[in-house]
């Protein structure tokens, strides 16, 4: 292919323009993103408006539990909670190393299974919490059993 220069010329005006415009202030990301900080910034020092909290869906529970007088209950959900996450990243570092093998990461997996659904079964009266915990336990759960039995780890 040929490269003529009537070709050449009806791009090169196009260049500078393009050049110019990169080059122009407030068009770079970081002069926009520094606006944007800045925009974001002046309400909440104007205002003294404070960030909400980061809670814990695991001590939230317990808190609303303390509240309605069943904090034994909550404290306990939230125990197996932990214990079945616990499970999950012994499940995960057996499938991960090479000592492990398939069947004993099936067996915790199986585990895992049968926590869940008797912590689903079992507590009917969950905080909202921690009962969206343990339905996305149960989805993880089920989604791992397909994977396994279909090969994937195979």
């Amino acid at each position: 292919m040929m490269i003529r220069p009537d070709q050449i010329e009806g791009v090169q005006p196009e260049q500078p323009q393009r050049k110019d415009k990169v080059r122009q202030p407030g068009n770079a990301f970081g002069d926009i993103l520094n606006q944007e900080v800045a925009r974001g910034d002046a309400p909440a020092k104007t205002q003294g408006a404070v960030p909400p909290p980061i809670v814990n869906p695991l001590i939230a529970a317990g808190n609303v539990g303390a509240v309605q007088s069943t904090n034994d209950n909550s404290a306990q959900v939230a125990g197996q909670v932990e214990s079945i996450l616990d499970k999950w990243d012994n499940y995960a570092a057996t499938l991960a190393g090479p000592e492990g093998g398939l069947k004993s990461a099936y067996t915790t997996l199986d585990e895992i299974a049968g926590e869940v659904a008797a912590l689903k079964g079992g507590q009917a009266d969950l905080a909202p919490e921690i009962k969206s915990i343990v339905d996305e336990l149960e989805t993880l759960t089920a989604t791992e059993q397909f994977k396994f039995n279909r090969g994937d780890y195979v």
